[in-house]
């Protein structure tokens, strides 16, 4: 089963070709394409916490919804985990490769069912009231139970999809992170105003991008480290410079972002924006993981650099009119 991964504006794309809307007519062809995949089993098409968030950001409730059956549609309730709960098998793997520890890394779980794989059990859903199927007078057997559950299930998560910024506000759920995501950008900035400042280039800037992101996942690295008997100092120490940039590119999660990173501090031009950051958070698991990325130009050019496609076996293609040829490849083998 091929693993597809699709950016919003793909998505966008989709949802224009299955409302007949001329700016979809190249589209109709690869959306059968990957209906006809789903329905086969033979592709899967994830969705990140970032497809969620997006979505749920349009406060025009037709194409927000147009958007979200397609997504519901080709998704399946498939979903991606976060990068966070990605990276600690990732650092047991990292760390066995250099220290032999831990003996039995644990395998990164990527992909899973429903909001509750996608948040980490952090949120679960509610079961259905069975006891108001017992009570009302219907033929239902009990052996039916299940099927009703999981029907209930996709109902429940498909409204997740479609709850949009007003109805989110009514319940309670903040929606406007435009503060924490300043935060971020102001933070990466900072970054590059040191490195300009430094007059950093080549590998001495790939140095210092993959050392600022050791520090900001230094709690995994040292909940890592202290689980196989080391801490933080010792490990840094064993580490050295050139050791920094060899065990951050050891985590393919963090590699990717890494790479995506360094291009933007390379831009001296361009400042980071608000709408780089669910990039700089969703592609790197989808590009290490998934068969099939389908992006914006910007980083299909940077993968392709960094030759993201040979190191993980990803393709990565830049219109989803290009997935059609993918599919009936994959459909054929």
């Amino acid at each position: 089963m091929l693993r597809v991964y699709l950016d919003q504006n793909k998505w966008i794309d989709l949802a224009r070709a299955a409302k007949g809307h001329p700016a979809g007519a190249r589209y109709v062809e690869v959306l059968e394409a990957a209906r006809a995949a789903v329905a086969a089993g033979t592709a899967s098409f994830p969705l990140d916490m970032f497809r969620y968030a997006e979505t749920g950001k349009r406060s025009d409730d037709r194409s927000r919804n147009d958007v979200a059956n397609v997504m519901i549609e080709l998704s399946n309730r498939h979903t991606m985990a976060p990068g966070r709960y990605v990276l600690p098998a990732e650092l047991d793997h990292a760390l066995n490769a250099r220290y032999g520890r831990p003996e039995e890394p644990r395998s990164p779980e990527v992909f899973g069912i429903g909001i509750q794989h996608l948040t980490n059990d952090q949120v679960v859903l509610p079961e259905l009231d069975i006891s108001l199927l017992r009570s009302s007078e219907n033929d239902i057997d009990a052996s039916d139970y299940p099927k009703i559950q999981e029907i209930y299930s996709k109902l429940f998560e498909a409204e997740l999809l479609r709850v949009g910024p007003a109805m989110a506000r009514l319940a309670g759920v903040v929606t406007d992170t435009r503060h924490l995501d300043q935060q971020y950008i102001d933070h990466e900035n900072e970054i590059a105003s040191e490195i300009r400042a430094r007059g950093l280039s080549g590998p001495m800037l790939d140095l210092a991008v993959r050392a600022s992101d050791l520090g900001d996942i230094r709690p995994a690295v040292t909940r890592a480290v202290e689980g196989i008997g080391l801490t933080w100092d010792r490990f840094v120490e064993d580490l050295g410079p050139a050791g920094v940039v060899e065990f951050m590119d050891d985590l393919p999660t963090r590699h990717v972002t890494n790479v995506m990173r360094g291009a933007k501090l390379r831009q001296t031009e361009q400042k980071w924006e608000l709408h780089d950051l669910n990039d700089i958070l969703g592609l790197p698991v989808a590009a290490a993981y998934c068969d099939v990325v389908v992006t914006e130009k910007q980083w299909v050019h940077r993968f392709t650099q960094a030759k993201i496609e040979s190191r993980y076996g990803t393709t990565i293609l830049r219109s989803v009119a290009d997935l059609t040829a993918v599919l009936q490849r994959a459909a054929s083998a």
